[in-house]
């Protein structure tokens, strides 16, 4: 009888052990706010750089709140040219972007983000249109982490 009783007692401070572990995981606040609004135009990049934005920006929790204006634009040029063969280009994506805080409507922060990708060598036209589409789509990815970085640094 006293075997059954340790096995019971056992089990159930097990029981009370992973219930209080997932209870205190469950009691973590997680804001529900984020303290920077994200502004873009609604182009297709522009889109997908404010979606990057906000996903970045969301968790940041500060006692103001700021306006995040931005936009990306592209450049593209023949870098390299052997002989008449395929060429190697260039893209160049620059976003600009300002900082504002949304009560005193004062300028924080403002700058611009430069990045360039190499690419050439595709010979289809759908693969050359899909390969411009990827790279527009990582330079928005590249360039919002670097605009997430120095606001992050800025507000802390």
């Amino acid at each position: 009888m006293t075997n059954i009783l340790e096995k019971l007692i056992i089990i159930l401070s097990l029981f009370y052990f992973v219930n209080n572990c997932t209870n205190s995981e469950s009691q973590k606040i997680t804001p529900s706010y984020s303290s920077i609004n994200v502004d873009t135009p609604r182009d297709r990049y522009n889109s997908l750089l404010g979606y990057e934005l906000q996903k970045l920006t969301k968790n940041i929790i500060h006692n103001e709140k700021y306006n995040l204006s931005a936009s990306i634009k592209y450049n593209s040029q023949n870098v390299l040219n052997v002989r008449g063969l395929d060429s190697l280009n260039e893209i160049e994506g620059s976003i600009s972007y300002k900082l504002i805080n949304s009560k005193s409507k004062k300028l924080i922060k403002q700058g611009k983000v430069i990045k360039r990708i190499n690419h050439g060598s595709i010979s289809s036209l759908y693969g050359k249109n899909q390969n411009l589409n990827h790279m527009k789509e990582r330079l928005v990815k590249s360039l919002s982490k670097s605009i997430y970085n120095q606001i992050k640094l800025y507000l802390n």
